[in-house]
Protein backbone atom coordinates (compact mmCIF):
# COMPACT_ATOMS: atom_id res chain seq x y z
CA UNK A 1 0.00 0.00 0.00
CA UNK A 2 2.82 2.41 0.84
CA UNK A 3 4.50 1.91 -2.53
CA UNK A 4 1.28 2.14 -4.57
CA UNK A 5 0.17 5.27 -2.71
CA UNK A 6 3.59 6.89 -2.99
CA UNK A 7 3.77 6.21 -6.72
CA UNK A 8 0.27 7.63 -7.21
CA UNK A 9 1.14 10.88 -5.43
CA UNK A 10 4.53 11.06 -7.14
CA UNK A 11 2.88 10.92 -10.56
CA UNK A 12 1.07 14.23 -9.98
CA UNK A 13 2.40 17.50 -11.33
CA UNK A 14 0.79 19.48 -8.51
CA UNK A 15 -0.20 19.01 -4.90
CA UNK A 16 -2.49 16.06 -4.09
CA UNK A 17 -6.11 16.74 -3.18
CA UNK A 18 -7.38 13.16 -2.77
CA UNK A 19 -5.84 9.71 -2.45
CA UNK A 20 -7.86 6.53 -3.06
CA UNK A 21 -6.50 3.00 -2.68
CA UNK A 22 -7.87 -0.51 -3.11
CA UNK A 23 -6.47 -3.76 -1.71
CA UNK A 24 -7.01 -7.46 -2.40
CA UNK A 25 -5.75 -10.77 -1.09
CA UNK A 26 -4.17 -11.96 2.14
CA UNK A 27 -2.86 -8.60 3.33
CA UNK A 28 -2.45 -7.03 6.74
CA UNK A 29 -5.26 -4.53 6.33
CA UNK A 30 -4.40 -2.62 9.49
CA UNK A 31 -0.90 -2.00 8.11
CA UNK A 32 -2.38 -1.10 4.72
CA UNK A 33 -4.69 1.46 6.30
CA UNK A 34 -1.83 2.96 8.29
CA UNK A 35 0.32 3.16 5.16
CA UNK A 36 -2.48 4.92 3.28
CA UNK A 37 -2.80 7.48 6.06
CA UNK A 38 0.96 8.12 6.14
CA UNK A 39 1.04 8.58 2.37
CA UNK A 40 -1.74 11.16 2.67
CA UNK A 41 0.14 13.19 5.29
CA UNK A 42 -0.63 16.88 5.42
CA UNK A 43 -4.38 16.60 5.69
CA UNK A 44 -5.00 15.15 2.22
CA UNK A 45 -8.34 13.27 2.25
CA UNK A 46 -7.81 9.53 1.78
CA UNK A 47 -9.99 6.43 1.69
CA UNK A 48 -10.07 2.94 0.28
CA UNK A 49 -11.52 -0.54 0.53
CA UNK A 50 -10.92 -4.17 -0.31
CA UNK A 51 -12.00 -5.98 -3.43
CA UNK A 52 -12.18 -9.50 -4.84
CA UNK A 53 -9.28 -8.62 -7.14
CA UNK A 54 -8.08 -5.34 -8.61
CA UNK A 55 -7.78 -3.48 -11.91
CA UNK A 56 -4.84 -1.20 -12.67
CA UNK A 57 -3.02 0.36 -15.65
CA UNK A 58 -0.98 -2.84 -16.05
CA UNK A 59 -4.08 -5.05 -16.07
CA UNK A 60 -5.72 -7.39 -13.58
CA UNK A 61 -4.20 -8.04 -10.16
CA UNK A 62 -5.46 -10.81 -7.89
CA UNK A 63 -3.50 -9.75 -4.82
CA UNK A 64 -1.88 -6.48 -3.85
CA UNK A 65 -2.78 -2.79 -3.94
CA UNK A 66 -3.63 -0.12 -6.48
CA UNK A 67 -3.85 3.59 -5.73
CA UNK A 68 -4.79 6.74 -7.57
CA UNK A 69 -4.18 10.36 -6.59
CA UNK A 70 -6.02 13.47 -7.73
CA UNK A 71 -4.49 16.89 -8.17
CA UNK A 72 -5.79 20.15 -6.77
CA UNK A 73 -8.12 20.52 -9.76
CA UNK A 74 -10.58 18.92 -7.37
CA UNK A 75 -11.58 19.44 -3.77
CA UNK A 76 -12.62 16.46 -1.68
CA UNK A 77 -13.87 15.54 1.76
CA UNK A 78 -14.48 12.17 3.42
CA UNK A 79 -17.25 11.21 5.84
CA UNK A 80 -17.35 7.86 7.63
CA UNK A 81 -19.76 5.99 9.90
CA UNK A 82 -18.86 2.96 12.00
CA UNK A 83 -21.33 0.22 13.02
CA UNK A 84 -23.36 1.04 9.94
CA UNK A 85 -25.60 -2.03 10.27
CA UNK A 86 -27.37 -0.45 13.25
CA UNK A 87 -29.15 1.70 10.64
CA UNK A 88 -27.81 1.43 7.10
CA UNK A 89 -29.92 4.30 5.81
CA UNK A 90 -28.77 6.60 8.59
CA UNK A 91 -25.14 5.57 7.98
CA UNK A 92 -25.39 6.49 4.30
CA UNK A 93 -27.11 9.76 5.12
CA UNK A 94 -24.73 10.77 7.92
CA UNK A 95 -21.52 9.89 6.05
CA UNK A 96 -22.64 11.78 2.97
CA UNK A 97 -23.88 14.70 5.03
CA UNK A 98 -20.55 15.08 6.82
CA UNK A 99 -18.58 15.01 3.59
CA UNK A 100 -20.90 17.52 1.94
CA UNK A 101 -20.81 19.84 4.94
CA UNK A 102 -17.02 20.02 4.75
CA UNK A 103 -17.27 20.96 1.05
CA UNK A 104 -20.05 23.46 1.79
CA UNK A 105 -22.49 21.44 -0.34
CA UNK A 106 -20.65 22.13 -3.60
CA UNK A 107 -20.01 18.52 -4.64
CA UNK A 108 -20.25 17.24 -8.22
CA UNK A 109 -20.02 13.58 -7.20
CA UNK A 110 -20.39 11.32 -4.17
CA UNK A 111 -18.33 8.13 -4.11
CA UNK A 112 -19.81 5.54 -1.77
CA UNK A 113 -17.78 2.72 -0.22
CA UNK A 114 -20.37 0.53 1.48
CA UNK A 115 -20.87 -2.96 2.91
CA UNK A 116 -23.15 -5.68 1.53
CA UNK A 117 -22.28 -8.15 4.27
CA UNK A 118 -24.54 -6.58 6.87
CA UNK A 119 -27.75 -5.89 4.96
CA UNK A 120 -29.25 -4.44 1.80
CA UNK A 121 -27.02 -1.92 0.00
CA UNK A 122 -30.14 -0.18 -1.27
CA UNK A 123 -30.64 1.21 2.24
CA UNK A 124 -27.15 2.75 2.35
CA UNK A 125 -27.67 4.31 -1.07
CA UNK A 126 -31.11 5.63 -0.13
CA UNK A 127 -29.58 7.38 2.88
CA UNK A 128 -26.86 8.95 0.73
CA UNK A 129 -29.52 10.14 -1.70
CA UNK A 130 -31.45 11.77 1.14
CA UNK A 131 -28.36 13.80 2.03
CA UNK A 132 -27.14 14.54 -1.50
CA UNK A 133 -30.44 15.12 -3.25
CA UNK A 134 -31.22 14.50 -6.94
CA UNK A 135 -28.61 16.90 -8.31
CA UNK A 136 -25.47 15.02 -7.23
CA UNK A 137 -24.71 11.64 -8.86
CA UNK A 138 -23.64 8.67 -6.75
CA UNK A 139 -21.11 6.01 -7.75
CA UNK A 140 -19.05 3.34 -6.01
CA UNK A 141 -19.47 -0.13 -4.61
CA UNK A 142 -19.41 -2.50 -1.67
CA UNK A 143 -16.19 -3.93 -0.25
CA UNK A 144 -15.26 -7.36 -1.63
CA UNK A 145 -12.99 -10.26 -0.86
CA UNK A 146 -12.74 -12.78 1.97
CA UNK A 147 -11.97 -10.06 4.54
CA UNK A 148 -14.08 -7.08 3.53
CA UNK A 149 -13.00 -3.75 4.96
CA UNK A 150 -12.90 -0.01 4.42
CA UNK A 151 -9.68 1.98 4.89
CA UNK A 152 -9.88 5.41 6.49
CA UNK A 153 -8.05 7.47 9.13
CA UNK A 154 -5.39 4.81 9.57
CA UNK A 155 -7.87 2.03 10.35
CA UNK A 156 -9.38 -0.92 8.53
CA UNK A 157 -13.03 -1.10 9.54
CA UNK A 158 -15.78 -3.61 8.92
CA UNK A 159 -19.48 -2.74 9.03
CA UNK A 160 -18.89 0.86 7.97
CA UNK A 161 -19.90 3.37 5.32
CA UNK A 162 -17.59 5.89 3.67
CA UNK A 163 -18.68 8.81 1.49
CA UNK A 164 -16.19 10.83 -0.58
CA UNK A 165 -17.59 14.15 -1.77
CA UNK A 166 -15.78 15.60 -4.79
CA UNK A 167 -16.04 19.05 -6.37
CA UNK A 168 -14.16 19.29 -9.66
CA UNK A 169 -12.98 22.12 -11.92
CA UNK A 170 -13.38 19.74 -14.87
CA UNK A 171 -16.18 17.47 -16.07
CA UNK A 172 -16.91 14.05 -14.59
CA UNK A 173 -18.39 11.22 -16.65
CA UNK A 174 -20.17 8.20 -15.22
CA UNK A 175 -21.03 5.00 -17.10
CA UNK A 176 -22.98 1.96 -15.96
CA UNK A 177 -23.42 -1.25 -17.93
CA UNK A 178 -24.86 -4.68 -17.32
CA UNK A 179 -25.48 -7.54 -19.72
CA UNK A 180 -27.97 -10.39 -19.65
CA UNK A 181 -30.25 -12.30 -22.02
CA UNK A 182 -33.83 -13.29 -21.13
CA UNK A 183 -34.15 -16.95 -20.15
CA UNK A 184 -37.81 -17.55 -19.41
CA UNK A 185 -41.06 -15.62 -19.21
CA UNK A 186 -41.99 -12.74 -16.89
CA UNK A 187 -43.22 -13.52 -13.39
CA UNK A 188 -44.43 -11.78 -10.25
CA UNK A 189 -42.92 -11.85 -6.78
CA UNK A 190 -45.85 -12.79 -4.56
CA UNK A 191 -44.09 -12.97 -1.19
CA UNK A 192 -40.76 -11.60 0.01
CA UNK A 193 -39.08 -10.69 3.27
CA UNK A 194 -35.89 -8.66 3.33
CA UNK A 195 -33.44 -10.22 0.86
CA UNK A 196 -35.47 -13.44 0.64
CA UNK A 197 -37.83 -13.91 -2.31
CA UNK A 198 -40.09 -16.56 -0.80
CA UNK A 199 -42.72 -17.05 -3.51
CA UNK A 200 -42.90 -16.35 -7.23
CA UNK A 201 -46.30 -16.65 -8.93
CA UNK A 202 -47.67 -18.06 -5.66
CA UNK A 203 -45.23 -20.98 -5.54
CA UNK A 204 -41.85 -21.69 -3.85
CA UNK A 205 -39.38 -19.33 -5.44
CA UNK A 206 -36.57 -21.83 -6.06
CA UNK A 207 -38.90 -24.19 -7.95
CA UNK A 208 -40.15 -21.45 -10.26
CA UNK A 209 -36.60 -20.16 -10.77
CA UNK A 210 -35.33 -23.56 -11.95
CA UNK A 211 -38.39 -24.18 -14.11
CA UNK A 212 -37.99 -20.82 -15.86
CA UNK A 213 -34.39 -21.70 -16.62
CA UNK A 214 -35.50 -25.00 -18.17
CA UNK A 215 -34.21 -27.05 -15.23
CA UNK A 216 -37.47 -27.95 -13.49
CA UNK A 217 -37.24 -31.17 -11.48
CA UNK A 218 -33.44 -31.23 -11.55
CA UNK A 219 -31.99 -32.13 -8.14
CA UNK A 220 -29.28 -29.61 -7.28
CA UNK A 221 -27.47 -29.35 -3.97
CA UNK A 222 -26.88 -25.88 -2.52
CA UNK A 223 -23.39 -25.58 -4.00
CA UNK A 224 -24.65 -26.50 -7.47
CA UNK A 225 -27.55 -24.07 -7.10
CA UNK A 226 -25.20 -21.23 -6.15
CA UNK A 227 -22.92 -22.05 -9.08
CA UNK A 228 -25.89 -21.92 -11.45
CA UNK A 229 -27.05 -18.63 -9.95
CA UNK A 230 -23.76 -16.88 -10.79
CA UNK A 231 -24.74 -16.70 -14.44
CA UNK A 232 -28.52 -16.44 -13.97
CA UNK A 233 -29.50 -13.26 -12.09
CA UNK A 234 -33.05 -12.06 -11.80
CA UNK A 235 -33.98 -8.86 -13.62
CA UNK A 236 -36.26 -6.20 -12.16
CA UNK A 237 -37.72 -3.88 -14.83
CA UNK A 238 -38.18 -0.22 -13.89
CA UNK A 239 -40.97 2.11 -15.02
CA UNK A 240 -38.60 4.38 -16.99
CA UNK A 241 -37.30 1.47 -19.07
CA UNK A 242 -34.21 0.61 -17.03
CA UNK A 243 -33.63 -2.94 -15.81
CA UNK A 244 -31.76 -3.68 -12.60
CA UNK A 245 -30.18 -7.11 -12.33
CA UNK A 246 -30.56 -8.79 -8.94
CA UNK A 247 -27.76 -11.17 -7.93
CA UNK A 248 -29.01 -14.56 -6.69
CA UNK A 249 -26.79 -15.55 -3.73
CA UNK A 250 -28.39 -18.90 -2.93
CA UNK A 251 -31.52 -20.43 -1.44
CA UNK A 252 -32.93 -21.39 1.94
CA UNK A 253 -34.17 -24.77 3.13
CA UNK A 254 -37.73 -23.46 2.80
CA UNK A 255 -37.32 -22.74 -0.92
CA UNK A 256 -36.72 -18.98 -0.77
CA UNK A 257 -34.18 -17.36 -3.10
CA UNK A 258 -31.63 -15.11 -1.41
CA UNK A 259 -30.96 -11.99 -3.50
CA UNK A 260 -28.37 -9.24 -3.32
CA UNK A 261 -30.99 -6.59 -2.61
CA UNK A 262 -34.65 -6.56 -1.59
CA UNK A 263 -37.26 -7.28 -4.26
CA UNK A 264 -40.70 -6.32 -2.93
CA UNK A 265 -43.86 -8.39 -3.24
CA UNK A 266 -45.78 -7.31 -6.31
CA UNK A 267 -42.61 -6.61 -8.31
CA UNK A 268 -42.36 -7.92 -11.85
CA UNK A 269 -39.23 -9.96 -12.49
CA UNK A 270 -37.57 -11.70 -15.40
CA UNK A 271 -35.10 -14.59 -15.55
CA UNK A 272 -31.80 -14.06 -17.33
CA UNK A 273 -28.57 -15.66 -18.45
CA UNK A 274 -25.10 -14.11 -18.67
CA UNK A 275 -23.03 -14.99 -21.73
CA UNK A 276 -19.31 -14.44 -22.18
CA UNK A 277 -19.41 -12.05 -25.12
CA UNK A 278 -22.02 -9.87 -23.43
CA UNK A 279 -19.94 -9.75 -20.25
CA UNK A 280 -16.85 -8.78 -22.22
CA UNK A 281 -18.75 -6.01 -23.97
CA UNK A 282 -20.15 -4.69 -20.69
CA UNK A 283 -16.90 -3.16 -19.47
CA UNK A 284 -16.32 -1.41 -22.77
CA UNK A 285 -19.88 -0.05 -22.83
CA UNK A 286 -19.47 1.29 -19.30
CA UNK A 287 -16.38 3.24 -20.33
CA UNK A 288 -18.09 4.49 -23.47
CA UNK A 289 -21.04 5.68 -21.38
CA UNK A 290 -18.72 7.56 -19.04
CA UNK A 291 -16.88 9.18 -21.93
CA UNK A 292 -20.18 10.20 -23.53
CA UNK A 293 -21.27 12.03 -20.37
CA UNK A 294 -17.79 13.54 -20.00
CA UNK A 295 -18.62 15.90 -22.83
CA UNK A 296 -15.53 15.47 -24.96
CA UNK A 297 -11.84 15.83 -24.26
CA UNK A 298 -9.29 13.26 -23.21
CA UNK A 299 -10.10 11.04 -20.22
CA UNK A 300 -8.05 11.57 -17.09
CA UNK A 301 -8.13 9.67 -13.82
CA UNK A 302 -10.52 6.70 -14.02
CA UNK A 303 -12.21 4.53 -11.39
CA UNK A 304 -13.84 1.17 -12.17
CA UNK A 305 -16.19 -0.73 -9.86
CA UNK A 306 -16.74 -4.16 -11.43
CA UNK A 307 -18.99 -6.86 -9.99
CA UNK A 308 -17.31 -9.81 -8.25
CA UNK A 309 -20.16 -11.98 -9.56
CA UNK A 310 -19.24 -10.97 -13.10
CA UNK A 311 -15.66 -11.87 -12.25
CA UNK A 312 -16.72 -15.41 -11.34
CA UNK A 313 -18.84 -15.69 -14.48
CA UNK A 314 -16.09 -14.42 -16.80
CA UNK A 315 -13.61 -17.15 -15.82
CA UNK A 316 -10.93 -17.19 -18.55
CA UNK A 317 -12.33 -13.96 -20.02
CA UNK A 318 -11.19 -11.76 -17.13
CA UNK A 319 -8.07 -10.42 -18.81
CA UNK A 320 -10.00 -9.81 -22.02
CA UNK A 321 -12.52 -7.66 -20.14
CA UNK A 322 -9.80 -5.58 -18.49
CA UNK A 323 -8.11 -5.14 -21.87
CA UNK A 324 -11.42 -3.96 -23.32
CA UNK A 325 -11.84 -1.42 -20.50
CA UNK A 326 -8.31 -0.08 -20.94
CA UNK A 327 -8.67 -0.05 -24.72
CA UNK A 328 -11.88 1.95 -24.57
CA UNK A 329 -10.09 4.60 -22.49
CA UNK A 330 -7.58 5.14 -25.30
CA UNK A 331 -3.82 5.01 -25.70
CA UNK A 332 -2.04 5.81 -23.49
CA UNK A 333 -4.27 4.50 -20.71
CA UNK A 334 -4.93 7.27 -18.17
CA UNK A 335 -4.34 6.69 -14.45
CA UNK A 336 -6.68 3.80 -13.62
CA UNK A 337 -7.73 2.11 -10.38
CA UNK A 338 -10.52 -0.40 -9.98
CA UNK A 339 -11.69 -3.39 -8.02
CA UNK A 340 -14.26 -6.17 -8.01
CA UNK A 341 -17.07 -5.29 -5.60
CA UNK A 342 -19.92 -7.15 -3.88
CA UNK A 343 -22.58 -4.71 -5.08
CA UNK A 344 -22.27 -1.56 -7.16
CA UNK A 345 -23.54 2.03 -6.92
CA UNK A 346 -24.65 4.08 -9.94
CA UNK A 347 -27.29 6.80 -9.55
CA UNK A 348 -27.48 9.44 -12.24
CA UNK A 349 -31.23 10.01 -12.36
CA UNK A 350 -34.10 8.81 -10.23
CA UNK A 351 -33.82 7.86 -6.57
CA UNK A 352 -32.41 4.34 -6.95
CA UNK A 353 -28.79 3.44 -7.54
CA UNK A 354 -28.23 -0.07 -6.18
CA UNK A 355 -26.75 -2.35 -8.82
CA UNK A 356 -25.76 -6.01 -9.16
CA UNK A 357 -23.72 -7.58 -11.98
CA UNK A 358 -22.76 -4.09 -13.15
CA UNK A 359 -19.61 -2.29 -14.27
CA UNK A 360 -19.54 1.32 -13.06
CA UNK A 361 -16.93 3.64 -14.53
CA UNK A 362 -16.08 7.18 -13.36
CA UNK A 363 -13.87 9.30 -15.60
CA UNK A 364 -12.46 12.70 -14.65
CA UNK A 365 -11.79 15.15 -17.45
Amino acid sequence: MARASGEAIGSLSGDPALLLAFASGDLDLARSAAALERAAAGGVPAAGMTGKGLIGPAGRLDEGCVAIAFSNRIRAAVGATREASRDLRAAGRDSTGRALEELEDEADLILLFIDSGHGDIAESIAGAYEAAGPGIPLAGGAAGGANRAHLHQGEASEDSTIAVAIASDGPIGIGNAQSAHPAGGPSLVTRSLGQHVEEIDGRPADQVYLEQLGLGGLALDDEQFEQLAITHPLAQPELHGDVRLRHVLGRTEGGAIITGTHIPAGAAIEFTELELEDLLAGGERSVEGALATLGGGDPGATLVFDCAGRRRALLDGLDREVEAIAGALGDPTPPLAGLYTHGEVARLKGAKGDRNHAVVTVVFG
